[in-house]
This record gives structure tokens, C-alpha cells and sequence, in this order.
């Protein structure tokens, strides 16, 4: 099973039971995470509580959100999406949030052709007339970061080399300087991963040190050379932050906020870092929040910070929810935009506490600001399927199978969208296809069973799933319910066997007296 959330099929007598379904699911969420310290709870109503948006301005929201998708340009693409229903998102904030994602002053397929050929002149004219931008123009706040984002912060050796060539032809420029330390940085983060430090090994810690030692050097270098170089302060903050130098990364901070006191990229990286899983609090959050709301006026991006107050990204994944605080969540935490980190969160956390049409809208928005997040596409389009919006799950199949032909899930989406169409015999397709890719894979095998099973009565290449299912997962309830259902419809020998061996695997756990039930009502009556 891949990392990538999948929901679980319940058609027709595969369904097992609430509890069943969602073990499974939450089986393939998030990871675990470290529960946040009591501080700064949400302000919960009690007493009635409508939805914050009507079915209505729901599908108005998703009508207009796929109308944006439709364009291809990503700026404009943003600029024109929808904000989200029952909420009122500043326009100010998004849109400078949409140019902060996809507007630089030079791109990085620009900055490679004017370096590859000579001339690093050329491209640090630019750079230079953005750095006195983003001090004395209105809007263009954080300008010559977003430009470093976008052109400078890729990972690859490739990258790597382009800086290096770069650095040779101007030795002693400070952009050139900058852009090779935020190289490193990001390639210390990819040998870094994201998993949790028990669980990396010690030579990509080991990796990323070295890396970090050269990107300091760059950095070190290009704010000596040019203090208002503010890139290269936020390439240090998070120097700082991986390589466990508080020290370092709120020195940088320090400089950085007294050369720009309304930074955004500032600001939020020391966020970022001050979450309790990083060793920081929430009460240290909040601190920092509210330093950078004096200065909104001057950066309207800093409100994009106000839904990290609570916790970040934490908080809204460990919120013991029920339907109601989830709502209510939305409206608070979730009032004003919020950056790309905390809607992921969101998206997947409301898919967990199953609320689909809130999850629609977090990773709607998400994609909005980071249409290259195929995962939660992915997990979007089932969530549509599940709204009634099949036609749009099966366009977003179409796109994800160009987009990521190798990747067996495009297909789950393609085999839901046309099982929701009515169309079993192309689903059946599609998952046969997603299980040349992974046949492993227990959800396309349970998936594809249930229309052998129950839709076109194919009983032989339903027994077979049902037996692959059982070799497999034997611990998973669903293959056992596939192969009773096989034996009793078909019917075929060997019934009282099978409720017998699941009755003895599965009987015996506290809680499993509901799945036992079930398995002994197929019995014939």
C-alpha cells in the first residue's frame, strides 16, 4: 500500500462494519505526531452550531474551483480561485500569497540560460532591482525571496552544478553566494528526509552536516557582502533549525527582521520552528504571531501566519474533534488564508475525522497554492467521488494517469470514478491495471473483488482476489467476508470452514463480537 490515502470501498455486502472501515483507513493517514501541550486551546462553542457553509455554497465553491483549474497559467490560476465558502478570505492576503508562490523576478529556467551562457551581469541586475523593490515599492513584499524560493531552491545535482558555475564567473557576488548556500540548504534537507530522526540513519545526518557546513560558509559570506540580502538570512534560519543551532538560526532571524521588520519568509520559518515537535511550544508561537501581526499592514502576508496561533500544523492534526469543533475549527483556525503547511495538515486531518466536504475544501485550496501536490489530488478526487462529483473525479483520474502513469493510485481514482458512473466493467480495468502496477496492493484487491463478486458474478477471479486477499492480510477481516460471500452466492463448498477459521482468528479479540456476527449471518438461514 502506498502512502497516499485511499478510501475504502463499502459496496454491498463487503461492507463490515463502521469501526471496520475506518481502522483501515486511518491505518493509511498521517503519522503519528506528538501531542501539543494543553496551551491556547480552541475557544469551542457550545449550544448549536450550524455548518459554516450550505450544500449550496459548497457547490458553488467547487463549480468555480474547477472553472480555475481549467487555466494554465499558475498565477492566474490563483488569482482567479475561489476563496472558501462560509469564511471570508482578504483578497489582499491571497493575492499576494498567489504572486509570493508563482510571480519571481526571474525564473529558474532564466537564471540557468543567462548563466549557462555568460551572463551572471545580466541576472544579478535583476536581482539587484528586486532587493530595492521589496524596500521601496507597495506589493512587492519578500520579492527577492520568493525569487530564491522558486529559481534557487532546487535539490538536484544539477542544480548544484548551475550554482557552482555561477559562483566561478562572479566569485564575489552576494547573490551568487546566497543562491549556492540556499542550494545546499535544500539538499541538506533532502538527505535529511522527513522521516523521524529514529528512523533516518546516521549517514544522512552525517550527509546533511557537511551540507549545512557549506551552505553557512555561502551565507556567512553573501550578508557580510550585502547586509539586506534577506534570502540569505532566511537560508539561515533554517540552517539553524536543522542543524540544532538555535543560537544561529535566531541571530539570522534577529538580522533579518531589523534590516525587513515585516519579512514573511522570516517570521515564518521561526514559526515553523518553534512548534513543539521541533523543540519549541506553543506559547513561543504565539510570541512570534503576534510580533508579525504589527507589521501586517506593511506585509499582508503576514496574516497567513494567524492560523498557526493554536499549534500549527499539530494542532489541527490532534484536534479531538467531533463534527460540530470541526466546524468550528474551520471558521477559526481557518478564518483568514492560511500557508500551504497548515491546509495540508487540515486536509488530511478533516479526511481522518470524516468530514469529506471540509477536506474537499483545505486541499482545494492547497492545490490552489501547490498544484503540484499529487498525493493530495489524488486523496481529493476520491473525496469527490464521494460529494456526488464523479464526472470531475474521472477528469482528475484522466490527468493524474498523464501526470504519474506509474503510479497505481492515478488508476484507484480512474476504477472509483467509473464504479460510481456505473461503468463496473471499465473499473474493473482500471484496478487490474493500478495491480500490474503494485500487485500487492490490498485496497485495489478488495476493490476490484467486490464488482467480480458483486457485480458481474465472475466467481473464479473473485475467489482468486478473495485467496490473494487472505494470503496477504490474513489479519484483515476483508478478504474472509469476500471469500464467504463467494461461497454462499455461488454457491461453493467449504462455508462452515471458512466462518469456523475466522471465528477462531478474530473471535477471540475484545471488541471483534460485531465482525463475528456478521461472518455467522452469511451462514444460510
Amino acid at each position: 500500500m502506498t502512502s497516499r490515502v485511499r478510501w475504502l470501498l463499502v459496496f454491498g455486502v463487503l461492507v463490515v462494519g463502521g469501526a471496520l472501515g475506518w481502522a483501515t483507513y486511518l491505518g493509511h493517514a498521517v503519522p503519528p505526531v506528538r501531542p501539543l501541550p494543553p496551551a491556547a486551546p480552541l475557544q469551542v462553542r457550545r449550544g448549536p452550531i450550524q455548518p459554516p457553509f450550505t450544500d449550496g455554497e459548497l457547490k458553488q465553491f467547487l463549480k468555480d474551483a474547477r472553472q480555475a483549474e481549467a487555466m494554465a497559467d499558475p498565477l492566474q490560476r490563483c488569482l482567479a480561485y475561489p476563496e472558501p465558502p462560509g469564511v471570508h478570505w482578504t483578497k489582499a492576503v491571497t493575492s499576494a500569497y498567489c504572486h509570493y508562490l508563482f510571480d519571481p523576478v526571474v525564473t529558474a529556467a532564466q537564471a540557468r540560460d543567462l548563466i549557462e551562457n555568460g551572463h551572471v551581469s545580466e541576472l544579478e541586475q535583476k536581482l539587484s532591482a528586486a532587493e530595492q523593490a521589496q524596500f521601496s515599492q507597495e506589493g512587492a513584499q519578500s520579492l527577492l525571496d520568493r525569487t530564491y524560493n522558486l529559481a534557487f531552491g532546487g535539490s538536484t545535482d544539477d542544480t548544484r552544478a548551475l550554482m557552482d558555475a555561477w559562483k566561478r564567473q562572479a566569485p564575489d557576488s552576494p547573490f551568487a553566494l546566497a543562491a549556492s548556500g540556499t542550494a545546499y540548504v535544500a539538499m541538506a534537507q533532502r538527505q535529511r528526509g522527513s522521516a523521524y530522526a529514529q528512523k533516518t540513519p546516521q549517514s544522512s545526518f552525517e550527509a546533511m552536516h557537511r551540507l549545512l557546513e557549506r551552505a553557512r560558509e555561502d551565507l556567512d559570506r553573501a550578508v557580510a557582502l550585502d547586509p539586506r540580502l534577506t534570502p540569505a538570512y532566511v537560508a539561515m534560519i533554517y540552517v539553524g533549525a536543522l542543524d540544532s543551532d538555535p543560537a544561529y538560526a535566531f541571530s539570522a532571524a534577529k538580522r533579518a527582521l531589523h534590516v525587513d521588520p515585516a519579512s514573511y519568509p522570516a517570521y515564518a520559518r521561526l514559526v515553523w520552528m518553534s512548534q513543539p515537535k521541533w523543540g519549541g511550544n506553543v506559547a513561543q508561537m504565539q510570541r512570534i504571531v503576534d510580533a508579525s501581526q504589527q507589521h501586517a499592514k506593511q506585509n499582508p502576508l503576514l496574516l497567513l501566519l494567524l492560523s498557526e496561533r493554536s499549534g500549527g500544523e499539530d494542532y489541527v492534526e490532534n484536534c479531538a474533534c467531533n463534527p460540530f469543533d470541526e466546524d468550528d475549527l474551520y471558521r477559526k483556525v481557518f478564518a483568514e488564508a492560511a500557508p500551504v503547511r497548515m491546509l495540508m495538515s487540515a486536509g488530511w486531518a478533516a479526511a481522518n475525522r470524516n468530514n469529506i466536504a471540509l477536506s474537499v475544501v483545505y486541499r482545494s485550496e492547497l492545490l490552489r497554492f501547490d498544484p503540484g501536490q499529487l498525493d493530495h489530488r489524488e486523496s481529493r478526487a476520491f473525496n469527490l467521488i464521494m460529494l456526488g462529483e464523479p464526472e470531475w473525479g474521472l477528469a482528475e483520474g484522466n490527468a493524474l494517469v498523464k501526470l504519474a502513469p506509474q503510479d497505481e493510485t492515478a488508476y484507484d481514482v480512474l476504477g472509483q470514478a467509473h464504479r460510481a458512473l456505473g461503468d463496473a466493467g471499465q473499473a474493473a480495468n482500471d484496478f487490474e491495471q493500478a495491480l500490474r502496477l503494485n500487485p500487492t496492493d490490498t485496497w485495489t484487491l478488495t476493490a476490484v473483488g467486490d464488482i467480480y463478486v458483486n457485480v458481474t458474478h465472475d466467481w473464479d477471479k473473485g475467489w482468486a482476489v478473495a485467496n490473494r486477499l487472505v494470503q496477504l492480510s490474513p489479519e484483515d477481516p476483508r478478504g474472509w467476508f469476500m471469500r464467504a460471500n463467494i461461497q454462499r452466492a455461488q454457491p461453493r463448498d467449504g462455508l462452515e470452514q471458512t466462518i469456523a477459521e475466522f471465528t477462531s482468528r478474530f473471535g477471540t479479540t475484545p471488541g471483534n463480537e460485531g465482525l463475528v456476527a456478521q461472518m455467522k449471518a452469511i451462514r444460510p438461514q
